[in-house]
C-alpha cells in the first residue's frame, strides 16, 4: 500500500524537468507525506469534507490514518496548484518597490461577477484556514477542558502532530510559490520589506512557537516525556494570538476590495489556486 501511495504522490508532484527548484520541493513534500503514512498499514477512503470537518466528524479511524489522510490531502491539493504553475503560468510584470504604496483613490463599484473573481483566492484560502481553526479548537479544548471520552491520548497527540505538519506544509508551499507571485505587487507578502512584509513576519512568529509545540507532542507520543496538559497548553498559547491574527489577515489581504487595488482580473486568472 505504501508503494502505491508513493507512486500517487510522485505522480501528483510531477513538474517540468526544467524547474529544478519546484522538482526538489515536490520531492520533499512527497517524502514527508509518505513518511507520515508509514505507521498505517491501510489507508481508508475518507472524503475531503470529512477531513475539513476535523473536530466534529464522527468518522472512526486510527490516529495514524487520520494524520496520514490530513497530510496527504493538503499535499495533493497544493501540488495541483504548483503543478499548474509550472506549466508556463506568466507572472505579472510589474515589480513592486519595497516602499511603494498603492495610491488610495475611489474605485468603481464591483459587479457581482467581478467581486466573485477578485475574491476567489480569499475564499479558497479561508477554506484551508477554517480547517486549521477547527483542528486548533479541538486540540486546545481538549487541553482546557477534556478530550472526547472515546479519544485516547495517542489519538489526541496524533491530531496535534497532524496539525503541526499541515501548517508547516501549507506555509512551505505559500512561501515557495504563492507569496513570490503576490509580492510582485503586494507589500504585505514581500520577504525583505522592512516596512511591511506582514505575512512573512507572521510565519516566522508562528513557527517559533509551532516548532516547540511539535517537539513536545512528539516527545510525549514517543514516551520521552510524560504528557502534562498544562505544559502543552502553555506552548499552544505562546503562538495562539499571532496564529489567529494571521489566519484572519491573510484572507483579508486576498479579499476582493484589497486585491482590486493591485491586480487586474486578467492578471488574477494567471494565479492558480
Amino acid at each position: 500500500m505504501l508503494g502505491t501511495l508513493g507512486s500517487v504522490l510522485k505522480k501528483s508532484f510531477r513538474v517540468s524537468v526544467g524547474n529544478t527548484q519546484n522538482t526538489t520541493f515536490f520531492t520533499t513534500l512527497s517524502h514527508r507525506a509518505t513518511k507520515a503514512c508509514r505507521a498505517s498499514s491501510t489507508l481508508r477512503g475518507i472524503s475531503r469534507s470529512q477531513i475539513f470537518r476535523a473536530g466534529t466528524s464522527k468518522t472512526i479511524m486510527s490516529d495514524e490514518d487520520k494524520l496520514c489522510e490530513q497530510v496527504k490531502v493538503v499535499a495533493e491539493d497544493n501540488a495541483k496548484m504548483l503543478n499548474a504553475a509550472s506549466k508556463g503560468v506568466k507572472e505579472p510584470s510589474t515589480q513592486a518597490e519595497s516602499s511603494q504604496e498603492v495610491e488610495e483613490k475611489p474605485l468603481p463599484k464591483l459587479t457581482a461577477a467581478e467581486f466573485k473573481a477578485y475574491n476567489r483566492l480569499a475564499v479558497v484560502m479561508d477554506q484551508y484556514h477554517n480547517h486549521f481553526r477547527a483542528t486548533w479548537t479541538e486540540i486546545i479544548t481538549g487541553l482546557r477542558k477534556s478530550r472526547p471520552k472515546n479519544q485516547s491520548l495517542r489519538q489526541f497527540l496524533s491530531i496535534a502532530q497532524g496539525f503541526c505538519r499541515m501548517i508547516d506544509t501549507h506555509h512551505n508551499i505559500e512561501e515557495s510559490y504563492f507569496f513570490p507571485i503576490l509580492a510582485k505587487k503586494m507589500p504585505a507578502f514581500q520577504k525583505h520589506n522592512k516596512e511591511h512584509g506582514e505575512m512573512i513576519a507572521h510565519h516566522r512568529q508562528i513557527h517559533k512557537g509551532l516548532e516547540k509545540f511539535e517537539d513536545y507532542v512528539n516527545a510525549c507520543k514517543s514516551g520521552e516525556k510524560d504528557f502534562v496538559a498544562s505544559d502543552m497548553l502553555e506552548l499552544m498559547e505562546s503562538f495562539e494570538k499571532v496564529l489567529w491574527q494571521h489566519l484572519d489577515e491573510e484572507v483579508q489581504q486576498l479579499g476582493a476590495e484589497n486585491m482590486r487595488k493591485y491586480w487586474t482580473l486578467e492578471e488574477l486568472k494567471m494565479i492558480p489556486m
